[in-house]
């Protein structure tokens, strides 16, 4: 899980490097999300004698490309499963992104969101996830208005930030109107 993790970051590290002299006849800037969830698979060669290949089955493989899709709606790039963070935390600097349910499973998991190597991330990062933390903590307890004013000090620092705007606005939007009082905190992904 920790290399999984590091080799993730190193992915988007790499991905940020070739776009630094983009290609001017590519219409649009590449970029790749990633699932990562931990488990067991079943794993081995599949089709005819014509069209062999190999590959990997089961539940935690479906859940590793539900992630990857996942990352579209909080604007993240390398999003993991609780059972991936607790295995790579050692190693990765890492933010909660919440608790999701994705199509086809009924059980909400804890994701996180990987931000780059221990000790590696800048002091403008270390004052936007202290910020973030903070935002999250309130939004769990349903403190809109206070969640709010930490995920602003995100923005400010980073604009662009996908998991900070999206709890900015959803904690604008419950501040004026509050989510039923039966809602589980856990965000519906409805997309794959």
């Amino acid at each position: 899980r920790a290399r999984a993790g590091l080799a993730a970051i190193e992915c988007q590290a790499m991905m940020a490097k070739l776009n630094e002299t983009p290609d001017p006849d590519l219409p649009i800037t590449p970029a790749i999300r990633i699932g990562l969830n931990s488990g067991s698979v079943t794993g081995g060669l599949t089709g005819s004698e014509k069209k062999l290949q190999y590959t990997v089955l089961g539940d935690e493989v479906n859940l590793s490309s539900r992630l990857e899709g996942a990352n579209k709606f909080f604007g993240s790039s390398i999003m993991v499963s609780e059972a991936t963070y607790v295995g790579a935390k050692d190693v990765v600097e890492a933010r909660e992104l919440g608790r999701v349910r994705v199509v086809g499973k009924d059980t909400p998991i804890r994701v996180y969101e990987l931000l780059g190597k221990k000790g590696a991330l800048s002091s403008e990062w270390g004052k936007a996830l202290e910020a973030y933390n903070i935002g999250l903590a309130h939004f769990i307890k349903r403190r809109y208005g206070e969640a709010a004013l930490a995920f602003q000090e995100v923005v400010k620092i980073f604009p662009k930030d996908g998991p900070a705007n999206l709890y900015l606005n959803a904690s604008r939007d419950y501040a004026a109107i509050p989510p039923e009082e039966t809602w589980d905190g856990v965000f519906n992904l409805t997309a794959k």
